[in-house]
């Protein structure tokens, strides 16, 4: 049995999986997309997660895929591998698509290792539950769709800032490679060509780090 420290529990739920300082903010408040940000305007240095930070282990309860229903460690499974993460505190006009643009791209490199998982943080899970199977239902995802095992609050929420109602974290070998953050507004064709792009890129080996 693995030996889980006081401090690795603390992280758990993605409590402490919501990477703050992020390498973009999409869908910005001025309506700008692809508008770099360090994260450090909402942030403190002890919430913020860098780029070529690790991504600690944490629980999450599948609500999709062939784990559901089930208390999983996404990121301990897909260990040293290229894995897309998507957080969210809410469902955003469009998330499914992009969601669904993500999926397509998971199953096109996953000779390459690529994989991917969402996590869905709420105060009320059995409100949420619901939400979630709807979203993978009526976008057709294959990617698992997971609650946080943990309350919204702590680190997770404080990762995500008072504005981010999204991020979507690309790492690899456990270490982040990119995070892109979303507010409320709406996801547009631009922003999810962005997403797509770097997602080939951490897929190809061609992202930046590690």
């Amino acid at each position: 049995m693995t030996h889980i420290s006081r401090r690795d529990w603390l992280w758990m739920g993605v409590s402490g999986v919501l990477l703050g300082t992020g390498d973009r903010l999409l869908a910005a408040p001025d309506g700008q997309a692809g508008v770099k940000a360090t994260g450090r305007e909402s942030r403190s240095d002890d919430e913020a997660f860098e780029r070529g930070d690790a991504v600690p282990n944490f629980y999450v309860r599948a609500v999709t895929g062939p784990l559901q229903g089930k208390s999983v460690c996404y990121v301990c499974r897909n260990g040293d591998r290229p894995v897309v993460m998507i957080l969210a505190r809410k469902i955003i006009p469009r998330l499914g698509e992009l969601l669904h643009s993500v999926d397509q791209q998971i199953d096109a490199h996953r000779a390459d290792g690529l994989r991917g998982f969402g996590v869905f943080i709420g105060p009320d899970s059995r409100k949420l539950l619901p939400q979630v199977q709807t979203l993978a239902f009526e976008n057709k995802l294959n990617l698992p769709l997971t609650l946080a095992a943990a309350p919204a609050e702590g680190p997770a929420v404080r990762g995500l800032s008072d504005t981010a109602a999204v991020a979507v974290v690309l790492y690899k070998n456990q270490r982040v490679c990119e995070t892109f953050r979303f507010g409320d507004e709406r996801i547009d064709e631009t922003v999810t060509q962005t997403v797509v792009e770097a997602v080939q890129a951490l897929a190809e080996g061609r992202s930046d780090f590690p």
